[in-house]
C-alpha cells in the first residue's frame, strides 16, 4: 500500500491505540510527535477496518 503503519500507544495501563499511516520511518519504542488527516470507520477491505486511523502523517520536529 505504498505506506508504513504505525501504532502509537500513550503508555496507560489501557493500551491505548493509535494507528497511523507514513512514508516516514520511525524507529520501534522511539517517542515521536506526528500530524496527519483523522478518519473515521475506514475500511481498506481484507480485515482492515479501523472505527479511528490518521491518515498520511508526518513527523513534527
Amino acid at each position: 500500500m505504498n505506506r508504513n503503519w504505525i501504532h502509537l500507544q500513550d503508555g496507560t495501563a489501557d493500551k491505548n491505540d493509535l494507528t497511523v499511516t507514513t512514508a516516514e520511518n520511525i524507529s520501534l519504542g522511539g517517542i515521536v510527535t506526528v500530524e496527519g488527516t483523522i478518519a473515521l470507520n475506514k475500511d481498506f477491505g481484507a480485515g482492515y477496518r479501523y472505527d479511528l486511523i490518521m491518515e498520511g502523517a508526518v513527523v513534527v520536529k
